[in-house]
């Protein structure tokens, strides 16, 4: 009974990491935890979420039964509602009695494997670049820059990766980098560019919106911790992005005088 049990709680914990991770809201990690964990028939199934841990216990009435208590740390979070989509899917099933709990752990397992490429997601942040810069009227030529923001954007994901960046660091040398080498690239190009609409452009991918939004939907259900967690996260994040783009801009405004001076 307790290795099942066990198997639960395991199934369970897995796919709340997985939704936190992919900046669900604490509210629906919770419900589908708890669901999960109700199919063991036991009594007691406590769940909390925050944005940097998930804490469960599997307990019942029933002397007998040892209480199962899972803590798992949170350490990366990134959007990617395509996970959230499918955890939510293997739970209903598994709720419904249409896939054992087994069937779950395996099918969680391959959440991950499922996922966009590296190549892909950066393809989708060079024509979201794009898209940004024609939504802001830019013309020809700056939507042609936006592509190179835009691929300076996505392979930047790798850099990160390679150096085991936190978010803070990342957002912070991302942007300086963007609001460094446009300026004096668009200096040198004997066309009508705006670098403001490339920088902007550039630096959409990069803002915390949903985990804004998700902060402020747990506080306003009354997860205050995670809310409030969310929301500076989400805040923290927004200044790395601001310092990179005075740092990026104040360099590239000198060597941009000193061009002009020679």
């Amino acid at each position: 009974m307790y290795s099942a049990h066990k198997r639960i709680a395991e199934t369970a914990a897995l796919a709340g990491v997985i939704m936190l991770e992919s900046h669900a809201e604490s509210y629906r990690v919770e419900d589908t935890v708890r669901r999960m964990l109700a199919t063991s028939g036991l009594n007691i199934t406590e769940v909390v979420s925050t944005t940097t841990g998930l804490y469960i216990t599997l307990d019942d009435t029933n002397p007998d039964i040892e209480t199962i208590t899972i803590v798992r740390r949170i350490t990366s979070r990134g959007n990617h509602l395509r996970k959230i989509y499918r955890v939510n899917n293997i739970s209903r099933a598994l709720t419904a009695k249409q896939i054992s709990i087994e069937e779950a752990y395996q099918q969680l397992q391959l959440v991950d494997q499922l996922e966009y490429t590296p190549r892909q997601k950066n393809i989708a942040n060079i024509i979201l670049v794009v898209a940004f810069a024609i939504l802001l009227g830019g013309n020809f030529g700056e939507v042609i820059v936006s592509i190179f923001a835009g691929a300076v954007i996505g392979y930047s994901t790798t850099i990160k990766d390679f150096f085991g960046m936190n978010e803070f660091i990342y957002g912070m040398m991302t942007t300086a980098l963007v609001a460094l080498i446009f300026p004096i690239v668009i200096y040198f190009i004997p066309y009508q560019i705006s670098s403001d609409i490339i920088i902007i452009s550039g630096l959409m991918p990069l803002y915390p919106g949903t985990a804004f939004m998700n902060g402020v939907r747990d506080t306003l259900k009354g997860d205050y911790n995670s809310g409030l967690a969310r929301i500076a996260d989400a805040l923290v994040i927004a200044l790395s992005l601001a310092l990179g783009v005075v740092l990026g801009l104040s360099i590239s405004g000198g060597v941009i005088l000193f061009l002009s001076s020679i």
